[in-house]
């Protein structure tokens, strides 16, 4: 079997190629002298942002991006510290903390969410609507192939990876 015919090789490739345009998009942020903020802490003011009429928990963070809890507490205090959200104590079990956002992060939101559809059109060029759902449905059935087989065990052992991946960043700091 030729390698670029597997799964798990065309996967890999394809995280690859795409982290290095999100670091070419934080560089030429960087030249322009724009503010940067992380990629994933980008995507969670988003998800934050699109699910803002709704009480949000950090495990809401782990499941929806299949991230470690320690990695989802460090990006919830440097989003905190940095002013773009919140954490509240929640009445019926003070050790729960409902996420929301800022101002700060609802105005960064925009740019956020644009620079995410600016990705999102690049990497869907030449791809017609019905290739995208195919591609989109087979990935979601790897997906949860890989959380029936692995569970949220697995994910203490990415604490690493994940770390190194919270060094591409977007446009917002």
């Amino acid at each position: 079997m030729k390698r670029e015919k597997t799964v798990g090789f065309v996967i890999k490739t394809l995280d690859k190629m795409l982290t290095r345009n999100q670091m070419a998009t934080m560089e030429r942020l960087k030249a322009n002298e724009e503010d940067v903020l992380p990629f994933m802490h980008g995507w969670i003011i988003a998800y934050l942002y699109d699910h803002r009429d709704e009480e949000v928990y950090q495990k809401d963070l782990e499941a929806e991006f299949s991230i470690a809890r320690s990695t989802v507490t460090g990006i919830v205090k440097q989003l905190e510290k940095k002013g773009y959200i919140t954490r509240v104590a929640v009445d019926r079990d003070c050790r729960l903390k409902c996420l929301g956002l800022t101002q700060k992060g609802l105005e960064s939101h925009e740019k956020i969410e644009d620079i995410i559809q600016e990705m999102e059109r690049r990497l869907s060029v030449g791809i017609d609507e019905e290739d995208m759902d195919v591609f989109l449905e087979v990935a979601s059935k790897i997906r949860v192939n890989l959380s029936n087989d692995f569970g949220n065990d697995v994910f203490s052992s990415w604490e690493y990876a994940e770390q190194k991946e919270d060094n591409i960043s977007l446009g917002i700091k």
